[in-house]
């Protein structure tokens, strides 16, 4: 049995949100600082990449009923999948590939209220 190549490549607004948690971790502990909530978020993103290489659909899909046009026009598809991070940070990402490779591709990082803007969610 073949086995596709996974890989997992960040949308421009990921990367440089991805980059500057590294930066501010890797500050941080230089500093002496032990446990951030960069560091803990930092690692559980790359736990989630690693996971991501192992399985592609490892997150959870968002239903299509809670995409509207604005998200799709933002992220330029309707297939879209979310990870829970530590903190209630998200990763959002969709899956796109041929018959070689699949690529996971990281839309974005946010955390909670963003995630909440963006599909229209609203606190209680």
């Amino acid at each position: 049995m073949n086995q596709k190549e996974v890989g997992v490549s960040f949308s421009v607004d990921a990367n440089s949100m991805y980059t500057e948690l590294q930066a501010k971790a890797q500050e941080q502990k230089n500093s002496g600082v032990e446990n951030s909530l960069e560091m803990q978020l930092l690692k559980s993103i790359d736990r989630e990449i690693s996971n991501l290489k192992i399985n592609p659909q490892k997150g959870l899909p968002i239903k299509r009923s809670y995409i509207s046009k604005q998200v799709v026009q933002r992220y330029g598809t309707n297939k879209l999948w979310k990870l829970e991070l530590v903190s209630f940070w998200r990763i959002i990402y969709t899956i796109t590939g041929d018959e070689v490779k699949i690529i996971t591709f990281i839309l974005e990082i946010m955390d909670h209220k963003k995630y909440d803007k963006v599909f229209g969610w609203r606190g209680k």
